[in-house]
C-alpha cells in the first residue's frame, strides 16, 4: 500500500493524527489528509455505490433531485450556495463556469434556468450521474477533474460543492484550475469543516464526523484551506464557517449547538470558500 511521507501540498513534514483513518497533519500549513494513496479503480467502485445501488447513501441526488429536475420544478440550492453563485456566476460578468464533480447536473441546471447565456461545463467521474446530467442536455464530461487538461477553453469561474475533500491529487488540482482560469478567474467551493469534532466533547477517539476515507481524504478548517489555495498562488482567500446547525426540530442536541452558536461557540458543519486568480 502505497502512502504519502510528506504534505501532499507543501511537502513539508506529516505527523499522524488518527490512526483509525490514517490521517496525518502537515507541520507547515496544517493541511489534514488521509496519507494513504487509492487507485482510480477504487474510487469509481465507491461512489458507484454511493450514488447508484439500492439504498445509497447518496441516493437523494441521484433519484430525488434528478426526479425535480426532470419536472422542471423550482431548484433549491441552499442559501450559502445561492449567495456565492449570486456574487461570482449570475453576476451580469461571468460569461464561463467550469464545475467539478458536477453530478446529475443540479448546479448546471440552476445556472442556466437563471442565466441561458452562461457557458456551463461540468466534469462528472460517476457514469450513472453523467448519463442523467446528458438527458438533461447538459455541457458534461464523464471523466476526473485531470480532464481540466484537455478542455480548450478558460473559464471565468471553477466551483465544486462538497468535492474537494475527494480529490486525492489536491496539488495537481490547484495547478490545473490556476492555469484554466481567465485572469482575475474565481474558484468558489463548500466542504465539510473538520472542526466540527469539536462539538463533541465526548466523542471516541478518531471520531471524524464526515465520511471516512477513501470517500473523503482531504479535511479543512477555515485557516488551512485558505494557506492551501495561497501557497498555490491565489489572492483574496476568503473562507466562511456555516454559523447554524442544520434545522433539527426533534433533536436536543440541535437546541443546545444552536445556543452555542448564538455565542459563537460552536464549529459549523461546512466551509464556504472563494479564492482569485492572481
Amino acid at each position: 500500500m502505497n502512502k504519502y511521507i510528506t504534505c501532499k501540498i507543501c511537502e513539508g513534514e506529516v505527523k499522524l493524527i488518527n490512526k483509525k483513518y490514517n490521517l496525518v497533519q502537515c507541520s507547515n500549513c496544517e493541511f489534514i489528509f488521509c496519507s494513504i494513496i487509492y487507485s482510480q479503480r477504487e474510487f469509481i467502485t465507491v461512489y458507484d455505490g454511493l450514488y447508484n445501488k439500492e439504498n445509497a447513501v447518496y441516493s437523494n441526488h441521484s433519484i430525488v433531485e434528478y426526479e425535480m429536475l426532470l419536472k422542471n420544478k423550482s431548484i433549491n440550492v441552499g442559501f450559502h450556495r445561492s449567495r456565492l453563485l449570486k456574487k461570482h456566476v449570475l453576476n451580469g460578468k461571468c460569461e464561463s463556469v467550469l464545475e467539478i464533480g458536477s453530478g446529475i447536473g443540479l448546479i448546471g441546471c440552476y445556472i442556466r434556468k437563471e442565466n441561458n447565456t452562461i457557458k456551463y461545463t461540468g466534469i462528472e467521474i460517476d457514469k450513472e450521474s453523467f448519463d442523467k446530467s446528458q438527458f438533461l442536455k447538459l455541457n458534461t464530461i464523464h471523466a476526473d477533474f485531470t480532464a481540466i487538461n484537455k478542455i480548450e477553453e478558460s473559464f471565468d469561474v471553477i466551483m465544486l460543492w462538497e468535492v474537494i475533500e475527494h480529490l486525492q491529487d489536491l496539488k495537481l488540482f490547484l495547478e490545473l484550475a490556476y492555469e484554466k482560469l481567465n485572469d482575475n478567474g474565481k474558484i468558489i467551493l463548500s466542504t465539510p469543516n473538520y472542526n466540527k469534532i469539536y462539538n463533541h466533547p465526548k466523542r471516541e477517539e478518531d471520531a471524524i464526523f464526515q465520511d471516512k476515507p477513501p470517500v473523503h481524504l482531504n479535511f479543512f478548517t477555515k485557516e488551512n484551506i485558505a494557506t492551501i489555495f495561497e501557497i498555490n498562488k491565489f489572492v483574496k482567500c476568503m473562507a466562511t464557517v456555516k454559523k447554524f446547525p442544520y434545522l433539527e426540530i426533534k433533536s436536543k442536541k440541535f437546541y443546545i449547538d444552536f445556543l452555542k452558536s448564538l455565542f459563537n461557540n460552536y464549529h459549523g458543519s461546512t466551509i464556504y470558500f472563494e479564492a482569485t486568480k492572481a
